[in-house]
């Protein structure tokens, strides 16, 4: 069984974002022995490409599963584009509001009700509302996806998050009222009024990731993790998601005898923030390969300690930066010039 999976490019300026597809199955043959996901699609031009490069290179316009790992913008606008143009037969999303009667008792104020919370929670994430209203328009349906939910006879298996996880983090949403209690395992980002960066010297031997607390919000740690395993060969996706989220996964999979140490390919979380990936988590997930979706003219994404990091534990890195990409195994490669890996760095951001 071949796959390919293509990177769009995201973003303009410095504003990074997520538009992959997946194929797999027999490239060669008809569409019916061929399966077709669709993992965020970034912004609304984004989905626009997304479409017509699959409708390009896959030659269909059908999408068997179109998952929305998150509903930050930069993933999931283009989502739209992908249900409104292109035949979807399942979408793969969270719907926040539908929590709301089990939440509401987490928030400081007593009086909320479940109706109240769940207005506020669908005006807050409209993008991801509208979502879910076209979807339900036109018929297609919608699953959440926590930890446990599997497809295409299980090649396809949810890590991550828990339901209990995701509505710990529900209530530390933007736009919901004052949660009752803080996340015992998240210290949110101070802004910094200086923002030039400090660098300092790297080496192969050296550790430069931390393993403090978590930095990244509550709606990058809701990330979809999901990996697929086709025919042996494992390719784990995580959105935005953070360090705890990383860790709940692996636990998950370690629980149930799936090993992430022997991935083919790592998609990098959060565009290759810092932040987000620590070396405890290096320790637990390793790939041969790992592909970074960052906008061409990023400064911050991705972060150089991060490649010099993943490259430390054996990865070769690629980075989008303005173009496509592809990885495959048996598959097309569409008379494209080889990437050039991601070197490592002799300075990174302190």
């Amino acid at each position: 069984m071949a796959f390919e999976i293509d990177y769009i490019p995201v973003g303009d300026g410095e504003r990074s974002g997520d538009a992959i597809a997946l194929r797999f199955g027999n490239l060669y043959g008809p569409r019916s022995e061929q399966e077709v996901v669709i993992i965020d699609a970034g912004f609304e031009d984004s989905g626009e490409q997304l479409v017509k490069h699959i409708n390009q290179f896959y030659d269909t316009n059908i999408v068997d599963i179109v998952i929305s790992t998150h509903p930050d913008m930069d993933h999931a606008s283009g989502l739209k584009v992908i249900l409104d143009k292109m035949e979807v037969n399942n979408l793969v999303m969270h719907k926040p509001w539908d929590h709301a009667a089990e939440i509401r008792n987490l928030f400081k104020n007593g009086r909320i009700t479940a109706s109240g919370l769940e207005d506020k929670l669908e005006r807050s994430l409209q993008g991801a509302s509208d979502l879910e209203t076209l979807a339900t328009r036109k018929g297609i349906p919608i699953y959440e996806p926590f930890q446990g939910l599997t497809d295409f006879n299980k090649v396809m298996h949810v890590l991550g998050p828990s339901k209990a996880f995701y509505e710990e983090l529900l209530p530390h949403f933007r736009g919901t009222p004052e949660p009752a209690k803080e996340l015992s395992f998240w210290e949110p980002v101070k802004k910094i009024v200086d923002e030039a960066i400090q660098w300092i010297k790297d080496n192969p031997y050296i550790d430069l990731l931390d393993d403090d607390e978590d930095t990244t919000s509550p709606e990058n740690n809701t990330s979809a993790i999901i990996l697929f395993n086709i025919e042996g060969h494992k390719l784990l996706f995580t959105g935005d998601a953070g360090k705890t989220g990383l860790h709940l996964a692996a636990d998950y999979a370690e629980g149930i005898g799936i090993a992430l140490t022997d991935l083919q390919f790592f998609d990098v979380p959060h565009h290759g923030s810092k932040r987000n990936l620590s070396s405890s988590v290096l320790k637990r997930i390793k790939a041969s390969t790992a592909y970074i979706s960052a906008a061409k003219e990023s400064k911050k994404h991705p972060a150089k300690k991060l490649t010099n990091a993943l490259k430390k534990h054996d990865m070769n890195v690629y980075v989008t930066k303005g173009n496509s990409r592809l990885h495959h195994f048996n598959g097309n490669i569409r008379g494209w010039g080889a990437a050039s890996p991601e070197p490592f760095h002799d300075y990174v951001e302190e």
